[in-house]
């Protein structure tokens, strides 16, 4: 009795170090009691952020795409988490149960995408690269942004996404439609994965993932959301879609 008793209190005390291991690296993981509390509808998303996904479009990253990328990847929760899971790949025990990935936000931005996206800023729905500060039409305070503000995750992904998409078109003839699609691929996918759609004609490969999502089933998703938020802009939306 008494060993069954240690063996749980040393695995709850072991649990504990690790969240709080991870915890010191990723502090985002902090907000996960209030994270289902700030889950929203594709109406409250709208409701709530509609003012800041238009202030930071573009001409290709439509304040449309924008609610439809931060719905489908967080559903509306600025500070949504990746789940945690198992991987014994590392000789360190902390590192055997950890979350998923360093993505945080409605829009689940990675580390990496963060610190190149933080170059960027949008003036006047066109994307701005960091400057000099005395330079006016650079981007300001931008070494202060983080994902969980809405307003700095919604321009980040609109300004990332936008230039992404521009280099990876190049030259080649584009419709609208497929520089949507690659902006979809890009976020899910990365850049990499995005100017290899776009070699492709703006064609996926058969049974294509990127993680643990199809990239197939994940653009027909944007997609569907995105006509959802243009019926909300429109203001003609039937009442009973909520989700």
């Amino acid at each position: 009795m008494r060993l069954g008793i240690s063996v749980v209190l040393l695995f709850m005390v072991s649990l504990g170090i690790n969240w709080s291991y991870h915890t010191f690296y990723k502090p985002t993981e902090l907000f996960f009691p209030v994270e289902n509390a700030l889950t929203k509808s594709p109406r409250e998303t709208w409701r709530e952020y509609g003012a800041l996904f238009e202030a930071h479009s573009t001409t290709v990253i439509t304040p449309e795409l924008l609610a439809a990328l931060a719905q489908a990847e967080g559903s509306g929760n600025p500070v949504a988490r990746t789940y945690w899971r198992w991987r014994f790949i590392s000789s360190n025990p902390l590192e055997w149960y950890q979350p998923a990935s360093t993505a945080v936000g409605m829009f689940q931005i990675t580390d990496g995408t963060f610190q190149e996206g933080k170059r960027y800023c949008i003036h006047n729905h066109a994307v701005v690269e960091d400057g000099p500060w005395h330079n006016f039409n650079s981007c300001w305070f931008n070494s202060l942004y983080t994902r969980v503000i809405p307003g700095h995750a919604i321009e980040l992904t609109a300004a990332y996404l936008d230039r992404h998409v521009a280099k990876a078109v190049g030259g080649r003839p584009a419709t609208f439609q497929q520089k949507q699609d690659l902006a979809s691929v890009i976020h899910l996918c990365g850049a990499g994965a995005g100017r290899d759609y776009a070699k492709r004609n703006f064609h996926l490969l058969a049974h294509q993932r990127c993680g643990d999502h199809d990239v197939k089933t994940y653009l027909t998703r944007v997609k569907a959301m995105e006509r959802i938020f243009e019926m909300l802009a429109a203001g003609s939306i039937p009442t009973s879609i909520h989700r």
